[in-house]
């Protein structure tokens, strides 16, 4: 028997919510099962009333509602998982948050089309457009009791699986009969269920491809915040029945965790871990070791295959030295601290009696690479620390405060120089959790998304890593290259060039471009301020400033732009050089579109690790703090400041929401972290 959880694990969590379907994916299930409806802007939304009123705290109709709307309405939520209440997620944000354990384990999610009682006109279109945009149409099953938009559905894509739902037998075979479907999806308890195992719908059943997934109803699986005991189905008896599979809301009463994955520790041929500070060097042929950190936690075993002779090296979860109040860059972009112990080799496997980051040297003269696997017995889930919850909700109720009803509104990140044992995984839970309960445009990182200094491979898992967490989101994501995302610093061999930059990060021809916001008359500038290559390393190429002066010039009357960069435009804020290449001719042409009557309404930037809003132009240059957790106070030019920093706290984080109002008036930063709200 095949278990869907349905609507997530809707019995401990709320249904159709980010937490429920987060939750349903670290069980052995088949699939997720889940709703749509359309806003009254066309918005695709995970909710299966078409009224808000059973599951939200507010009142009215989804088709009535804009998603701006919708979002605001509150869900009680779990408090197991957070006090902070739930809200509708949009469908963009509920593939974002699955397509990865889609590819990963081959989950399968039924969209259930809700548009029997409410016809929305191009739901069948939008869902199949949003799902090709993923990628995701080998783990999609389409459902919907409305035969009709089955029909359709079948028409537009004809591979597409699909079942048809109905509260009895006989009319889901009847449909079988008319259009190609994947399955039927009858009630549970329905009056014909014999229907199944008659002889005189054997044609249909004996197919291979047809299955019968059965649903059942809130009076046997209750939904949260309901205690009532539930029912627990015989799974055998169904099966004997003719159905394949089941929607339950308690798939945890059916299945159990799901394993971990065994993790492959490769170590390289000629490196060796020095004993004295358990940093990675080159070492003679015969000697092997792991040049990655692998995290373990009490339980997790290594094992040994019995004839390579290895040894552990250890470092604590402690943050060494004073890396979060000087400026330094670690050399293996490590913040764990490394343990020196007795000098211990072994053949056979090791339990791990505490959580902490390993590396593994080998030293036997062997000719392949080893490799050896790590087993973790966790399923770790993100704790969500209360101050942190009480940071989101803030800041969500200060945003929505702020917000008018046409303005824009972008996380804005700078300066995450991803290291081991930092926290960006931290950040970047909180950055998804405020995502969902706000309409965000797009998600803005303002460059270096690590230190730069590792093997370009190695690098290249830590960015994936980040603009993984910040598309998890489901908003767009925008970058501007930082000088460290060129793999440049400490000249570092495996270095990016401007083309390649342009290519990894952005997907993009050149690093520099342009988005449009009509209904706001707004255009947004992402440059490029940076190349190794360039005597004054920091700054713009001349073919840049055409492409500004140009992108300006086509701006219709009445539009305003607004510039984002990784470095500042002038030295006088830049601390690391006495030059900014072209630095003054790119705000003389900034400049003198402002003067035309039209407006800048700011230059953004991040790179100096610290705050400042310059106003000796004319519009505010805009410097952001470093999401890292690191306050050095030296190394900053005249007029910036930066905040405390201190783990445990609140301050392990920094990041803002900004909000560009409509009317062109201004923009509010509002801080996440550490720090405080600005306007310009």
């Amino acid at each position: 028997m095949k278990i869907w959880a349905h609507r997530g694990c809707s019995y401990r969590y709320p249904e159709n919510t980010l937490s429920s379907f987060r939750e349903a994916c670290r069980y052995e299930i088949t699939g997720i099962e889940l709703d749509i409806q359309l806003s009254r802007d066309g918005e695709m939304v995970v909710i299966h009333d078409e009224r808000v009123d059973r599951t939200t705290h507010g009142s009215g109709r989804v088709e009535d509602m804009t998603l701006r709307e919708l979002k605001q309405l509150k869900i009680q939520p779990n408090e197991q998982s957070s006090k902070i209440y739930e809200t509708i997620p949009t469908m963009r944000e509920v593939l974002a948050l699955l397509a990865p354990v889609c590819r990963r384990d081959g989950l399968l999610i039924n969209i259930e089309l809700k548009n029997s009682v409410v016809r929305y006109e191009g739901m069948e279109q939008k869902i199949l457009e949003l799902v090709a945009e993923y990628g995701l149409e080998p783990y999609i099953v389409y459902s919907s009791f409305n035969p009709d938009s089955i029909r359709l559905l079948k028409e537009l894509k004809p591979d597409a699986k699909v079942g048809i739902l109905s509260r009895n037998v006989s009319n889901c075979l009847e449909f079988a009969r008319q259009v190609p479907v994947e399955a039927i999806h009858p009630f549970i308890k329905a009056e014909d269920i014999a229907l199944l195992s008659e002889e005189t719908t054997g044609n249909i059943l004996e197919s291979e491809t047809l299955l019968v997934r059965a649903w059942n109803t809130r009076t046997d699986e209750p939904f949260f915040p309901e205690e009532r005991e539930i029912k627990i189905q015989d799974l055998e008896k169904l099966e004997q029945m003719g159905i394949t599979d089941i929607f339950t809301n308690t798939p945890e009463s059916y299945i159990p965790l799901k394993k971990v994955p065994t993790k492959r520790i490769c170590l390289e041929k000629g490196k060796s871990i020095q004993e004295d500070t358990g940093y990675i060097q080159s070492a003679d042929e015969e000697c092997q070791a792991s040049g990655r950190f692998y995290h373990v936690l009490p339980g997790d075993i290594l094992r040994g295959n019995g004839q390579t002779e290895y040894r552990i090296y250890r470092y604590s979860l402690e943050i060494k030295g004073d890396l979060i109040h000087t400026y330094c860059y670690e050399p293996e972009q490590n913040w764990a601290s490394y343990v020196r112990e007795p000098d211990v080799w072994r053949r056979g496997d090791i339990v791990f009696e505490e959580e902490c980051y390993i590396r593994v040297a080998a030293r036997n003269n062997v000719e392949q690479s080893i490799s050896l696997q790590l087993e973790s017995a966790h399923d770790t889930v993100m704790e969500w620390a209360a101050y942190f919850q009480a940071e989101a909700l803030l800041t969500i109720e200060r945003v929505w405060e702020l917000l008018g009803e046409d303005d824009l509104a972008f996380a804005v990140i700078a300066d995450t120089h991803y290291v081991n044992n930092g926290t960006w995984e931290r950040s970047a839970y909180n950055l998804q959790q405020v995502a969902s309960r706000l309409p965000f445009n797009g998600i803005i990182h303002l460059g270096d998304l690590t230190d730069g200094i590792l093997p370009l491979a190695q690098t290249k898992e830590s960015v994936e890593l980040v603009m993984g967490d910040m598309k998890q989101t489901g908003k767009p994501v925008y970058l501007c290259c930082g000088n460290h995302d060129s793999n440049y610093f400490r000249n570092n061999p495996e270095k990016m060039t401007e083309e390649e930059m342009s290519s990894y990060y952005l997907g993009r021809e050149k690093p520099y471009y342009y988005v449009d916001y009509p209904t706001q008359k707004l255009r947004i500038l992402y440059l490029y301020s940076f190349d190794y290559r360039e005597q004054v390393r920091y700054g713009f190429p001349v073919e840049e400033l055409d492409w500004v002066r140009e992108t300006l010039e086509t701006m219709e009357d009445g539009w305003a732009a607004l510039v984002c960069a990784h470095v500042p435009p002038l030295p006088e804020i830049h601390f690391w050089s006495d030059q900014i290449r072209n630095g003054e001719a790119l705000l003389r042409i900034l400049e003198e579109y402002h003067r035309s009557g039209k407006k800048i309404l700011a230059y953004v930037h991040g790179h100096n690790h610290g705050e400042q809003i310059y106003r000796s132009r004319l519009f505010p240059i805009v410097s952001l703090g470093c999401n890292k957790m690191e306050d050095f106070q030296d190394k900053k030019p005249a007029g910036s400041w930066t905040y405390y920093r201190q783990q445990g706290t609140v301050t392990e984080d920094l990041w803002d929401v900004m909000i560009v109002h409509a009317d062109h008036s201004g923009i509010d930063f509002v801080r996440f972290g550490a720090g405080e709200d600005k306007k310009v």
